[in-house]
């Protein structure tokens, strides 16, 4: 049977939802006409019952919808993850150890077994205790993923990842190298999840390699990342577009859009199972920047 998924930062759910003209319709009217099987949702900043509000039309007409917001201190109105599905989901968790109420992650189970997963990695910035957290994070992450990919042999991650993790997946990396999204350590995680294909060899290892944590202000693990030889997870844009996955956010400051000046931090994370059903894969950018109801667009995989 066959699986559509699709994942966006839909950058708060009730703009997104909102009808802004009568070319931009929003999200819902996406909703109606999307092929995705389950829409895997990042910064939702939304309470449940305002995302229920929100989304009211779309589960009138058969979505099903789970949503971890963010409770934390000062992380209300921000953050928060969700799952939209055509069928009924089951087992859901919410967050990560010591991001429990982070609004960072939730999981659920399909009814065909497939488990999907969507992840709102912490921005981060540069030189704050932002970055720090980040981090610390990461930390957390790295380990469930090991695990998780031995207990789903069916898996899909997806959500906004908020690195970049090769060169290609920005428009001017040159400019950006000393900013959160494309710091080396942010860097160095990706290779140490998905390899550093399709390269022989990791980008920029040796500012990886630097002992100081670029970006970082008291964050200070001891130990460096290093490429996966053998990865169990996959990055199913890059394995299917090796050298052109396209870009997934652009800022709305200036000509950013129209000048395509992206970045690539939208990912979908596969087992090697779900990677072996991946057939097409493609961003659902709006065709004018007046039609868009995100400041990233739905990244959409076709698993057989």
């Amino acid at each position: 049977m066959s699986l559509t998924i699709a994942s966006v930062n839909v950058n708060g759910i009730r703009a997104a939802t909102k009808i802004r003209n009568e070319d931009n319709p929003g999200m819902l009217a996406w909703l109606t006409e999307t092929p995705a099987d389950v829409v895997l949702m990042q910064e939702v900043r939304a309470t449940v019952d305002q995302a229920l509000a929100a989304l009211a039309p779309a589960l009138e007409q058969g979505w099903n919808l789970e949503v971890a917001p963010a409770e934390a201190p000062g992380a209300k109105g921000r953050a928060g993850v969700g799952i939209l599905s055509r069928t009924p989901l089951d087992d859901v968790t919410f967050g990560i150890p010591t991001f429990e109420d982070a609004g960072r992650f939730i999981a659920a189970t399909l009814h065909d077994g497939t488990r999907v997963g969507s992840l709102y990695l912490p921005s981060g910035s540069a030189g704050t205790a932002k970055q720090d957290e980040k981090y610390r994070f990461l930390d957390e992450f790295e380990p469930l993923l090991e695990r998780w990919a031995d207990e789903y042999p069916n898996m899909v991650i997806g959500g906004d990842w908020n690195i970049c993790h090769r060169r290609e997946d920005l428009k001017n990396w040159k400019t950006n190298n000393k900013k959160s999204g494309f710091l080396p350590h942010e860097r160095a995680f990706m290779d140490a999840i998905f390899g550093c294909f399709p390269d022989d060899e990791p980008q920029d290892a040796e500012l990886k390699a630097d002992p100081v944590w670029a970006g970082a202000v008291e964050y200070g693990a001891e130990g460096r990342r290093e490429a996966n030889g053998d990865p169990k997870w996959f990055d199913v844009a890059r394995r299917l577009q090796p050298e052109d996955a396209s870009f997934t956010w652009w800022t709305f400051r200036g000509q950013a859009f129209n000048n395509n000046a992206g970045w690539r931090i939208d990912v979908q994370a596969a087992t090697a199972n779900m990677l072996e059903r991946a057939e097409r894969t493609w961003v659902d950018k709006a065709p004018t920047v007046e039609q868009r109801w995100s400041d990233h667009s739905p990244l959409v995989v076709e698993y057989r």
